[in-house]
């Protein structure tokens, strides 16, 4: 488990768990089936930003409070490849 620059606590199961009801067959996507960032685009951090205002404005704070921990994770985390055993990380 991970301590992100905002003193937040994840792990990559943690990650996994917060984007699975919001796969889009685009880069969320690809961070929740393998883990892999991808920021030249800027796309990923504004998608996630977009689901956790989204998700704030029809009253599931909880919910975008953990997609704004995810933006965190990365943004700390950075660009990044595919994760060997993604699926099965539990407390990195």
């Amino acid at each position: 488990m991970s301590e992100l620059s905002d003193g937040t606590r994840l792990s990559d199961h943690d990650v996994r768990t917060a984007l699975r009801p919001y796969q889009d067959g685009g880069l969320i996507s690809a961070l929740f089936e393998t883990g892999a960032i991808s920021l030249e685009s800027g796309e990923l951090p504004a998608d996630l930003t977009a689901l956790a205002e989204r998700l704030e404005a029809e009253g599931k704070q909880d919910e975008a409070d953990r997609i704004d921990a995810v933006l965190t994770y990365v943004c700390d985390v950075g660009e990044r490849p595919a994760v060997a055993n993604w699926v099965n990380r539990t407390d990195v």
